[in-house]
């Protein structure tokens, strides 16, 4: 069996200037990694203590539950008033030590659910003596960074994916960005770091070809919108996220993950979620791709699709294209048609609470 071909830490100096001059930042602030879990591993293990705890900001995913565990760390899961918010005020009463570590999805992997740069701050201001982890893994879909918090809080790491915008699941290729002194007491090197070739051409790609970046997350945001309205108008109740990703609620998460199954259409099931029951979730991917989830929903019976309105909060919608790459976003209650939701869109209009 063939493998692909590994290019050393040395081959890859090119792209630290690329990622240092995209986030306007130092070039001795950035960190290359090929594994974030491992990453966030050692980030616990430095800064974490069996004594201290990690505060996690909202739905926890397996990396920093694992990475908590090898650093021998407790962990605390402090969800919003829903499942689709982050309450700042519990997030900072769960810190129990100015030497804890909050970590924060911005957005959520799960929910899509986000915070604004003061709310940061504040977590930040929390833990002088910790750390504040910002997984920006869905930055290029979401568009706000907190980066510039580093020049008044030295106490944040913000993490980035650099193959999450193209699909690449398999790759956990990124970077992170942090004060100096922060990733000289890591000890880290990337020196021992390696990458395929097939996963640097991405990079170097994505890092030097902006509207490249931007087509695919357009792309994204096309057919998110597409599928949403495909979806309610089956009676499938959707929610747009700030990720390459649809929230879709139905009466039995079981009958509806078999069906799909049966179409070979890929998804997770959220039950095990905190708050998230009754909720799958479905990667967008190629409009062929979602034709065929499309379809499988279609020959779906309606009863399984029917759920409560009032559990599915705000939905995220982005602006125009024309906005792109900051790729901002609005917001517009659930209850709003998807016909009033297009027709401002179309329009230019802003969908606000």
């Amino acid at each position: 069996m063939s493998t692909l071909t590994q290019v050393p830490f040395e081959q890859i100096d090119d792209v630290i200037p690329l990622l240092a001059r995209r986030v306007m930042t130092p070039r001795n602030m950035i960190h290359l990694f090929s594994d974030s879990t491992q990453f966030l591993s050692t980030l616990c293990k430095v800064f974490g203590t069996p004594s201290r705890r990690i505060v996690s900001a909202g739905h926890m995913t397996p990396d920093i539950a694992l990475a908590a565990d090898r650093a021998e760390m407790g962990i605390n899961e402090v969800l919003g008033a829903s499942a689709f918010s982050c309450d700042t005020t519990a997030v900072i009463e769960a810190v129990t030590s100015p030497s804890d570590i909050v970590y924060i999805a911005n957005p959520n992997r799960i929910s899509g659910a986000n915070v604004s740069i003061e709310d940061l701050r504040q977590m930040a201001e929390s833990v002088p003596d910790g750390l504040l982890i910002v997984d920006e893994y869905y930055f290029d879909f979401f568009g706000i960074s907190s980066v510039p918090l580093l020049e008044v809080c030295s106490n944040v790491v913000v993490l980035r994916s650099l193959t999450a915008a193209f699909g690449l699941v398999s790759s956990d290729v990124g970077f992170a960005v942090a004060a100096p002194g922060t990733l000289l007491q890591l000890g880290i090197s990337g020196r021992d770091q390696h990458f395929s070739a097939t996963v640097r051409k991405t990079i170097v790609a994505a890092l030097m070809n902006d509207q490249a970046l931007a087509n695919q997350v357009q792309s994204v945001h096309d057919e998110s919108l597409r599928m949403a309205t495909a979806l309610n108008r089956m009676g499938a109740r959707s929610r747009i996220t700030a990720t390459d990703s649809l929230l879709i609620r139905v009466s039995s998460t079981s009958q509806v993950g078999n069906m799909l199954a049966r179409h070979r259409v890929p998804f997770e099931n959220l039950d095990g979620y905190p708050r998230m029951q009754g909720f799958i979730k479905y990667r967008l991917q190629s409009p062929i791709s979602n034709d065929k989830c499309l379809e499988a929903f279609s020959k779906m019976p309606t009863e399984l699709l029917k759920s409560s309105p009032a559990e599915m909060g705000k939905q995220m919608l982005r602006r125009p294209a024309e906005t792109l790459p900051q790729h901002d976003l609005i917001q517009a209650e659930a209850d709003l048609s998807r016909h009033e939701v297009f027709q401002a869109i179309e329009q230019g209009g802003n969908l606000v609470e």
